[in-house]
């Protein structure tokens, strides 16, 4: 299944002031359910084997370095740090032995998500791009309390807007801040939007701008209804060959799954503005559903052949019931 896509105007969005929100305010508006900031809390983003840094964290990498948790002994050499000499097993056994210790390090995570116009289908709490914004705030969220660094990213045919790498709890409230001004200035464009000259069907195009990529090995997440003629499989490349183990979150609202329509209706391209007559029947909605499955299958086989992850969202199901079970279970999180 293949929808064609139109991006907007992005330099609108670039530079859009604060909405001023406080920090109650942004809170509320990324959590209804404000109790689950602390079992978010308790959960951590699985790293994979792709961790590398430069700033102490809570991993231990696959390098040995100066944690406190011991790794292994190796004979001590001219030029080691003498105050890592076990003075035990050298009174045991006459020779100079070096302690190693695990080197622990911090998870970067690059967050991507997609604000094209299809992103803004979808009924109150079903809604895609609120729906999609909501669970970068879970992660984000999980990641600097994990001691992570997080960097976000919204995207339609360019990187419209950024958040520079956050580190430790306290910058949570950046995050939210971020995510919460964002939420409702796509909200304000997607209400007084127009439709666009430029065509935004390829996948890659806002991967190839400059810096779009992490310039550090971690983990990148795509939240995006994949709603791209081609470019995915591309972008998959680019970001595994940029050292990262990628994620991508799969979101449809439950009006795209199983449509509730019927008889002779105009359908709307939600980018476009353009309009197409459809007699809609059972025949027709089961072929729908068909190729809604068949494209989920997809992705799945393009993802599994790149070494990404795949997790499909239905937004209709609980942003708690998403994380503690969907993201759980496909062990991208771990509790």
């Amino acid at each position: 299944m293949s929808v064609s896509k139109e991006s907007a105007d992005a330099s609108q969005n670039a530079h859009s002031p604060s909405a001023g929100l406080s920090n109650q305010e942004a809170l509320k508006l990324l959590f209804p359910n404000l109790s689950f900031l602390t079992e978010l809390e308790r959960i951590r983003i699985r790293a994979g084997n792709r961790i590398k840094g430069l700033l102490a964290g809570k991993r231990r990498s696959s390098s040995l370095g100066g944690s406190q948790e011991f790794a292994d002994y190796r004979p001590y050499s001219s030029g080691d740090d003498i105050r890592r000499i076990d003075w035990n097993v050298y009174g045991r056994t006459g020779k100079a032995f070096i302690r190693q210790y695990w080197d622990e390090q911090e998870l970067q995570v690059s967050l991507y998500i997609d604000v094209s116009q299809s992103m803004a289908f979808g009924h109150l709490d079903t809604n895609k791009l609120q729906y999609a914004l909501r669970l970068a705030a879970c992660l984000g969220h999980i990641a600097l309390c994990g001691d992570d660094r997080i960097s976000v990213r919204l995207f339609r045919d360019t990187i419209i807007k950024e958040l520079q790498p956050l580190h430790g709890r306290v910058s949570s409230s950046k995050l939210f801040h971020f995510l919460a001004d964002a939420m409702q200035q796509l909200e304000r464009d997607s209400d007084s939007s127009s439709p666009a000259a430029t065509k935004f069907v390829n996948m890659t195009a806002p991967f190839q701008t400059a810096a779009a990529l992490p310039r550090r090995s971690g983990s990148a997440w795509v939240l995006t209804d994949a709603m791209f003629e081609q470019g995915i499989e591309e972008t998959l490349i680019s970001l595994t060959a940029a050292g990262q183990q990628v994620v991508l979150v799969h979101l449809l609202s439950p009006e795209e799954l199983s449509p509730d329509l019927s008889g002779e209706l105009k359908l709307i391209d939600s980018e476009l503005g353009t309009g197409k007559e459809v007699a809609i029947g059972q025949k027709l909605l089961q072929e729908y559903r068909s190729a809604v499955a068949g494209f989920q299958n997809e992705l799945k086989s393009i993802c599994a052949a790149r070494g990404a992850s795949y997790i499909f969202v239905n937004t209709g199901v609980s942003l708690e019931e998403t994380v503690r079970h969907t993201f759980l279970s496909s062990d991208v999180l771990n509790s």
